[in-house]
């Protein structure tokens, strides 16, 4: 009688976890009876499953071919967000893809860290995707401005627009009034919001399963509802969004990343 597969593949497998068990933020889980490799993470992903890749196409090199594939073998159980979620650091090639639907168009798009650069005193990190620049203070990630090919599209006074409110954590609320100009649209507008977080939440997205903090905010002059976000600690940014927009709702959800 043939040797329980686990049996048969344990020593191998237990050696390509010892190869990759020193990656900071993931520990192992489980080893499944057909040699799948179970993880609990909080951080640094993407460098366990190169390091998993790596040893596997080492061991198939020297003949371990009844080894299962990373590619579908290693399953992924996020942690649940423990504790405050503290303000990110954003470095310059960090990225973040998108995909997205509005009424009547569906696409994706590209969010990249370029620079960091000085407004009104304050360093501000500037996001780009295409020619469009989205500006954030480095301080909290207040939204100050927008530009397209160098021209502003779209500027809040005080920036006091922030999507999160760091420290994170379920429970949180936080309120904004700022003037907002869209020079080329020639329209201003006063805009009070209110911002939650709600709680904790793993969801999936075409990116994979993250643990997020879920935030909805409301316009305060109406009390209507403006959007919710899912916020991930591990890609520090959020992995959904949906928003109300001309025409009914808007969804974008993560489909990769690249954090640096």
């Amino acid at each position: 009688m043939p040797a329980p597969p686990c049996r048969t593949l344990w020593p191998r497998i237990w050696e390509r976890w010892k190869q990759c068990d020193n990656i900071p933020g993931v520990t192992l889980k489980e080893i499944k009876t057909d040699g799948q490799i179970w993880v609990l993470y909080t951080d640094s992903l993407s460098q366990w499953q190169e390091c998993d890749r790596r040893a596997a196409r080492a061991q198939g090199a020297r003949g371990a071919s009844t080894l299962p594939t990373p590619a579908t073998s290693a399953s992924i159980v996020p942690v649940a967000v423990s504790g405050p979620s503290l303000l990110p650091v954003w470095h310059n090639g960090t990225e973040w893809a998108y995909r997205y639907e509005n009424p009547g168009s569906t696409g994706t798009f590209v969010w990249s860290v370029d620079r960091v650069e000085t407004v009104s005193g304050h360093p501000h990190y500037v996001i780009k995707t295409g020619t469009r620049e989205i500006f954030y203070r480095v301080d909290d990630l207040a939204y100050t401005k927008e530009t397209v090919d160098g021209q502003v599209v779209r500027e809040v006074t005080p920036s006091d627009w922030r999507f999160f409110a760091f420290p994170l954590v379920a429970g949180k609320s936080w309120d904004m009034q700022f003037h907002e100009t869209r020079p080329v649209a020639r329209e201003t507008e006063e805009v009070r919001r209110r911002c939650v977080a709600e709680g904790e939440e793993t969801i999936t997205v075409p990116a994979g399963t993250f643990a997020t903090v879920r935030i909805t905010c409301k316009n305060l002059r109406n009390d209507s509802w403006l959007m919710t976000l899912w916020y991930s600690p591990q890609v520090r940014h959020l992995v959904r969004e949906e928003s109300t927009v001309l025409g009914g709702k808007r969804i974008r959800e993560l489909i990769s990343y690249r954090v640096r």
